[in-house]
């Protein structure tokens, strides 16, 4: 037996620990008699077990599971019940930890969202989706692109490739090599207004971290740079490294992908992300089309301005928050007017376009894309929108001409310009419709528009009501400033 096993033992017995199931050493009792010798034999003996109960503390046993405390309260705190926590871990097996190998930040939560054999024995391939900022910076991929691993539950450490992201859908898809199978997560559909979900993510150390709150909608139009408000938010904040972190309910389905967005985290509807993955896997290309119009849905305005908009006998809508395309410009469509259907399907509420239009609009403008990809020598296409202009009372359909977008980085400049070209509209003597004076001045026309986007966002309830007919309320008046006091607007 070498020496230093026997050196081992020997101190193992002398702290009389025979075995691992051993009765832990305890204190002796305080001496009856009263002697300062007993006394201090007993305060000696006192500090010989102390020392004893330190030595078994360091043991390796205390690494195990169920020696450790809980490492998050607030795990903790979001799950109520057994069948909670049944739920969680199941969806649990299904995240993985994303980071840059050799650098703690940044880290994000991946979701294993496919999986694969490509008939070699214990051969395997699982799809990763995380967040796109893990490989790129204000649009652009990072260069040099560091190398990536992902920390799976057990914490294995797996190289992990870059195959694609996306800036527009904040989506990176990563694919790593197994010689096992995993266990994927329950995909559902897109996440509901008010419905309770967990939020779960993986920190430094690969740990589960949990989170419970309630989906809310965003009221920007323009937010993380989309033309529609159909990114949905979290009423909770993420932990750090929760960017990418899956969203599901209480039935453990996913709903989607947390994101980092300020004052709330933003949740990208799983069926998006599943188009875009499904686009990406047969065309290698994503692509969207370009409509230039900024728009909310009627759904977030407040009840009364609803019941304004409601006499002029809409039920449900888009309102036009904003327009970049020149080209819709010409064609009327202005800030304002309420977009009633697309491509004839009436746009309702929200969760009503959601059940109609394969998940949410954005879902339906990426169907579009899906067939341009089929056939890419029609450059462009037409949707019709159907306008209300309540300022003239005047409902009309609109066709406009969009392109399609199928980079996967940022492009700032976007070519409106080209856009001019192909259509022809109501034009001067002087200027044709294809003219280089004719787009100068539908972009002058854009910049000389004095209202920012906040001004005319904030003169919403006194518009609304001046068409209306209806006298200022003052109760109206401080609803809207409520809210936009709890949106971080003034």
């Amino acid at each position: 037996m070498p020496k230093s096993e026997e050196q081992s033992q020997r101190k193992r017995r002398k702290l009389g620990e025979e075995g691992r199931a051993s009765r832990p050493p305890r204190f002796p009792p305080y001496p009856t008699g009263g002697s300062s010798s007993d006394v201090r034999k007993w305060d000696k003996e006192c500090d010989r077990i102390r020392k004893i109960i330190g030595e078994l503390r360091k043991d390796h046993d205390n690494d195990l599971p169920t020696m450790k405390k809980a490492k998050d309260p607030y795990t903790t705190q979001a799950m109520q019940s057994s069948r909670d926590k049944e739920v969680v871990l199941n969806a649990a097996r299904g995240i993985v930890s994303v980071c840059h190998i050799l650098m703690r930040l940044p880290r994000c939560t991946g979701i294993i969202i496919k999986q694969w054999s490509d008939g070699s024995a214990g051969r395997h391939h699982a799809t990763i989706v995380t967040y796109s900022r893990v490989v790129c910076d204000a649009g652009q991929k990072l260069h040099p692109l560091p190398k990536m691993c992902v920390v799976l539950s057990d914490k294995t450490v797996l190289d992990a490739e870059l195959i694609y992201f996306n800036d527009h859908y904040d989506i990176t898809l990563l694919h790593i090599n197994l010689s096992f199978t995993l266990e994927l997560p329950s995909i559902g559909h897109g996440p509901e207004y008010g419905q309770e979900v967990f939020v779960l993510a993986r920190d430094g150390e690969a740990s589960l971290r949990v989170r419970c709150g309630n989906i809310e909608w965003l009221e920007e139009s323009d937010i993380l740079g989309r033309d529609f408000s159909t990114v949905s938010s979290l009423s909770i904040s993420l932990i750090q490294g929760g960017d990418g972190g899956i969203v599901i309910d209480n039935d453990g389905e996913v709903r989607g992908m947390a994101i980092y967005c300020n004052p709330h985290p933003a949740v990208i509807s799983i069926s998006t992300v599943v188009k875009c993955i499904d686009m990406f896997m047969q065309f290698k290309q994503v692509a969207r089309p370009i409509l230039g119009i900024g728009v909310r849905t009627m759904a977030l305005l407040d009840v009364q301005l609803q019941e304004d908009i409601s006499n002029f006998g809409i039920k449900g809508g888009l309102l036009v928050d904003e327009v970049y395309n020149p080209v819709a410009e010409e064609h009327g469509i202005k800030h304002g007017n309420m977009i009633v259907s697309v491509n004839g399907q009436d746009v309702l509420t929200l969760p009503e376009l959601t059940a109609k239009l394969y998940g949410q609009l954005e879902d339906y403008l990426l169907t579009l894309g899906w067939d341009y990809l089929k056939d890419k020598s029609i450059c462009m296409k037409n949707v019709k929108l159907r306008v209300y202009d309540l300022k003239n009372r005047v409902e009309r359909d609109v066709t406009l001409p969009v392109r399609f977008y199928d980079k996967a980085e940022r492009e700032e400049d976007f070519g409106w310009a080209q856009m001019m070209i192909p259509f022809s509209v109501t034009a001067s003597a002087k200027e044709t419709p294809n003219s280089p004076s004719r787009f100068r001045t539908a972009m002058s026309r854009r910049r000389l528009r004095l209202p920012s986007r906040r001004s005319r966002r904030a003169a919403w309830p006194s518009l609304i009501r001046r068409l209306a007919f209806t006298p200022p309320r003052r109760a109206s008046t401080a609803a809207s400033r409520r809210s936009h006091a709890r949106h971080g607007r003034p």
